[in-house]
């Protein structure tokens, strides 16, 4: 199975902030599993796939206290994100192979990033060993199985092909979770439907790193989107609105003594 090798983060790290839609708030997720628990000590929370560690800089304000650990295989990920606070522990590991002891963590999070893990069962293997007893695990990500009418796979149609090699199917995740130990698995959906402006997404989509999609696929198979884009965008008969469906997923399990 494929997995995102041609996405070159340590190049683009210093302009990743600069994206679209990388503004972070303090984690809902994490807010309602805080209001759950009381804890005896100082809770401990990881996110793994940090990048450049925004969500962890925004999680601060409501975990004071805890003790936070952003984990990541790009280096210069991390380099951006030691820019921003140094009390965080940022970790250059793979999210398969965790190097921390069993039952280290309170709250597990992986954003928009396990497609890019090769080895998916290892990485939640892993997660369920270094979860507490209590703890709770909680991915988002986007779901091509459910918008293959997104217009990103429209315009560029191998990236669904490369998407639906690279990320498993709920249903996969789910049944994965369950035989390792997850209690509780919940999955959740959010279709997101809106209006694109042709126009505006033109001047998005030139910019290649703006998009893990884009990046992904052939240089041939960019410049075919882009090329086509710009037919449209030019021809005064063509619409210039079309309706666009982005779906994300959040997927949570919990940890529960045997």
């Amino acid at each position: 199975m494929r997995a995102h090798s041609s996405v070159d983060y340590d190049a683009i790290a210093h302009l990743y902030d600069s994206q679209p839609y990388r503004g972070k708030v303090a984690d809902p997720e994490l807010v309602t599993f805080m209001a759950q628990r009381a804890f005896a000590e100082r809770p401990s929370i990881l996110d793994i796939a940090c990048g450049t560690g925004s969500q962890l800089v925004a999680n601060c304000s409501i975990v004071p206290n805890a003790r936070l650990v952003g984990l990541d295989r790009s280096f210069g990920m991390l380099r951006q994100a030691r820019l921003k606070v140094r009390d965080i522990a940022w970790i250059q590991a793979d999210g398969a192979m965790l190097p921390f002891q069993p039952e280290s963590f309170d709250f597990i999070t992986c954003q928009f990033g396990f497609h890019h893990v090769p080895d998916k069962a290892g990485m939640l293997r892993a997660v369920f060993q270094t979860l507490r007893c209590d703890g709770r695990f909680v991915m988002r990500n986007l779901c091509p199985q459910e918008n293959p009418d997104w217009l990103y796979y429209d315009y560029f149609q191998e990236a669904l092909a490369i998407d639906l090699a690279d990320f498993w199917p709920p249903e996969t995740i789910v049944a994965t979770m369950e035989a390792i130990g997850f209690a509780t698995v919940t999955v959740e959906l959010e279709h997101l439907r809106f209006e694109q402006d042709l126009r505006v997404w033109l001047d998005t989509v030139r910019r290649r790193d703006t998009n893990s999609q884009l990046m992904a696929i052939s240089d041939r198979a960019y410049e075919a989107g882009v090329h086509r884009l710009e037919r449209e965008v030019a021809d005064r008969a063509a619409p210039k609105v079309r309706a666009d469906h982005l779906c994300l997923i959040t997927i949570r399990g919990n940890k529960k003594d045997r």
